[in-house]
């Protein structure tokens, strides 16, 4: 995945609006460009006029859930650059077992692991396709 901004920038995706804003705080005391938004409708709304090089998308969220988010942030962003990940307490299994469609996700981390560790797999991703 080639990071498309100086700094990369990473939209968290979360029903739990704390805990989303959290997550893209510490994100931003570590170099990168965060947002937060509360849900499907706010992040297709932020991608507008801000596009991220990754997504940190929970997937148990009421509305529409993380498979139909990640699937219409790839049908609104349709470049091979943009990063999924899939951060959520379902285990991993299930999560590529769920997942309908073509394959969503670049990415999993379960929540409650340090957010160093989600960290270091984004900057993974930005190394393997850069």
């Amino acid at each position: 995945m080639r990071v498309l901004h100086e700094v990369p920038r990473v939209l968290v995706v979360d029903d739990n609006e704390g805990a989303a804003e959290a997550l893209a705080t510490y994100l931003s005391y570590e170099g990168v460009e965060a947002r937060a938004a509360n849900g499907y409708n706010e992040a297709l709304n932020c991608v507008k006029d801000w596009v991220p090089d990754v997504v940190v998308l929970d997937i148990m969220m009421p509305d529409r859930d993380g498979y139909e988010t990640a699937s219409a942030l790839r049908t609104y962003l349709p470049t091979p650059s943009l990063g999924i990940v899939a951060f959520t307490s379902l285990d991993e299994q299930h999560v590529r077992e769920t997942g309908r469609g073509r394959h969503n996700f670049d990415g999993y981390c379960q929540k409650g692991t340090a957010p160093n560790v989600l960290l270091a797999l984004m900057r993974n991703l930005w190394r393997d396709r850069s």
